[in-house]
């Protein structure tokens, strides 16, 4: 049986982002084997055993980061003998991508994709979607939708109660929403809604959220550092609505069309890492994401819920 390889590093988000374009590489490509590569990463890590994504990928490869764990990749991907190479990491410099051309090239792959892929519109074109193109340059956005989605499924959530879900975590601090403002929303959440709060986070949040539950709210539950994968995902999964910062989160939603709310810095190029779903709405103001008003946010969601 010939043997794919797909190469995407970093978070879950980036993970999330390339779905449908494995997905798209499973359909042209169904009786091969396919193996994802990806540096290491602790929430990534658990999708070998705990995702099931229609079986588009068979193997997930994970390596160190730095030059030992590099040199030790490139002998273990030798001995795979991969028919093909997909590339699907975000575009770099001219001079990174004959780097990583090269590195792959040692692997004596007969054929490569994507590694000098240059999309004319790539300031404005999604991520998820340019990833599409890199493997199928005529590909037909129409049908998109059937790509985008997650087929893990659960018996029952975790949480029996209508709730909704606050994702106060993010990978850089200039693309976050400031503590005032998570602060602001919830008190109005719970002046103007019946449903119950959950903070969704990593370690690194535990501490700001029991700033924002300081005071006695009994409709408040922080899961900041509590959930492995799956139960992340559930949680997501059976909320009402997400409102998120600019994180892996985000795309999860995307995944189960989700009603999102999207708090975007004005940094990264317009529309590339927007959730693919029409169910989402984004802000991003051109002042930054602090500047957005929790007032904004709750009449957003109220009109989504369809509470006024």
């Amino acid at each position: 049986m010939k043997k794919i390889l797909c190469i995407r590093n970093s978070k879950l988000g980036d993970y999330i982002i390339a779905i449908p374009a494995i997905k798209l590489i499973r359909k042209k490509n169904l009786n091969c084997k396919i193996y994802y590569l990806s540096s290491k990463n602790n929430f990534v890590k658990e999708l070998p055993s705990k995702i099931e994504n229609d079986n588009i990928v068979n193997k997930f490869i994970f390596y160190e980061h730095n030059l030992v764990g590099i040199i030790k990749l490139l002998y273990k991907l030798r001995n795979f003998h991969f028919h093909k190479i997909y590339y699907l990491n975000e575009n770099s410099s001219f001079l990174r991508n004959i780097r990583n051309y090269f590195f792959y090239l040692l692997i004596k792959t007969k054929k490569r994709i994507g590694f000098f892929y240059k999309n004319k519109d790539y300031k404005k074109f999604n991520e998820s979607k340019q990833l599409i193109q890199r493997v199928e340059p005529k590909y037909n956005d129409l049908n998109f939708s059937t790509l985008n989605k997650l087929s893990l499924s659960f018996s029952s959530p975790i949480i029996k109660k209508k709730y909704l879900t606050l994702s106060i975590s993010g990978f850089s601090q200039v693309k976050n929403w400031n503590l005032k403002n998570w602060s602001r929303l919830i008190d109005l959440l719970l002046a103007n809604s019946n449903l119950n709060i959950v903070i969704l986070g990593t370690n690194h949040d535990i501490i700001s959220a029991k700033y924002l539950i300081k005071k006695n709210r009994n409709r408040i539950i922080s899961y900041c550092g509590k959930t492995n994968l799956v139960q992340l995902f559930n949680l997501i999964r059976y909320t009402k609505i997400h409102i998120t910062n600019d994180n892996g989160s985000m795309h999860v939603a995307s995944l189960y069309k989700k009603n999102i709310i999207c708090l975007f810095n004005n940094h990264d190029p317009w529309g590339k890492w927007f959730p693919s779903n029409k169910e989402a709405v984004i802000i991003r103001p051109n002042n930054g994401v602090d500047n957005i008003s929790p007032y904004k946010v709750l009449k957003i969601l109220l009109k989504s819920l369809n509470l006024v």
